[in-house]
């Protein structure tokens, strides 16, 4: 390998391997079951998202009535 390329090569394999660490130690304490009981948090992100959904329908909706209201009405020629 090059000179000046193993340094870069060291830098790169030790970011790796710390990432790698970081990335398993997450996904090992997001599988944790200790703590807040699961179904209470689904539950929760649920209607979190269920209010939402009403927010961006009821927005959508009053953008169309309002586009819908703009639109002249077509007069015969």
């Amino acid at each position: 390998m090059n000179e000046h390329l193993l340094p870069l090569a060291v830098w790169m394999q030790l970011a790796y391997g710390t990432v790698q660490t970081r990335m398993r130690d997450a996904w090992e304490h997001r599988a944790d079951d200790e703590g807040v009981d699961e179904a209470v948090t689904k539950m929760i992100w649920l209607a979190v998202g269920i209010v939402v959904a009403l927010a961006a329908t009821a927005f959508f909706v009053s953008k169309f009535n309002q586009a819908k209201s703009n639109v002249p009405d077509p007069v015969a020629p």
